[in-house]
């Protein structure tokens, strides 16, 4: 075999080599691209519609958990107290304290930053479940005249575990869309939950497990609940403009 043949032979085999490694790299590239996040784009929404439900629970209703009061009786109180991880309307079977958000929504009102509270009297978290936009801040107050300790329990936002006197406050904020767990290490029994979403579309359910959202673009989502204890449920919901749409979500005893 002549030395012209071998190269043409040697260039062939290049070119396939290259061939395959360029498709795998493009393959990367595209799995990339289409395991990234939803990027929100805020607009300018006409003719908005709404999305309105309740969340409920089917089934017998557990007795509620008690939290044992064993610390500060003097501020805390000399009762044990009722525990805020579920929360369910006897008559209306309505579930408080839901989460209902769209899920990858692409495009819609501004998102508005905010600075929320959550604040802390007769040793719990009020209120129990606090749902923000991301780029929004916390005043986390103590009302109570003892000590509390706050704990984060977050993994994309900067975690924190600082004491905050009597009266105090200290502000926290929030730029990455995650559930954090907020706990107080002076009084084991207190917790609550601070809810980011990417988008500002969210509402938390009232005591009878009633939610709406309102100013939303005209269009087919993916509705989410979210619930401490029971868990996520998801569900479509088609909104029209103007006009007012029904997401209702049941749970059941896990």
């Amino acid at each position: 075999m002549n030395m012209e043949v071998m190269m043409l032979k040697s260039l062939k085999c290049l070119a396939v080599i290259g061939g395959l490694a360029f498709s795998v790299m493009a393959s990367a590239n595209v799995a990339m691209a289409a395991g990234k996040d939803v990027v929100y784009k805020e607009i300018d929404v006409k003719d908005g519609g709404s999305i309105s439900g309740t969340v409920k629970f089917e089934g017998d209703i557990a007795a509620v958990k008690i939290l044992k009061v064993d610390k500060d009786e003097q501020t805390c109180g000399h009762d044990n107290k009722a525990s805020e991880e579920l929360v369910i309307n006897g008559e209306s079977k309505g579930v408080r304290n839901v989460v209902v958000s769209l899920v990858d929504i692409a495009e819609g009102k501004k998102i508005e930053a905010t600075t929320a509270v959550l604040d802390q009297k007769e040793c719990l978290f009020m209120p129990h479940v606090l749902a923000v936009p991301v780029g929004s801040s916390v005043d986390l107050l103590n009302s109570d005249n003892v000590m509390h300790n706050l704990h984060s329990w977050s993994i994309k936002n900067p975690a924190f575990n600082e004491g905050v006197s009597g009266g105090g406050k200290m502000t926290k904020k929030f730029d990455l869309a995650e559930v954090v767990k907020i706990t107080c290490d002076v009084h084991k029994w207190m917790s609550s939950f601070i809810v980011v979403k990417a988008n500002p579309y969210f509402a938390v359910t009232n005591e009878n497990g009633q939610f709406k959202i309102e100013n939303v673009p005209a269009g087919a989502y993916k509705i989410e609940a979210w619930q401490e204890k029971l868990g996520k449920k998801t569900g479509d919901v088609t909104v029209k403009p103007k006009e007012e749409a029904v997401a209702d979500f049941v749970y059941t005893k896990k």
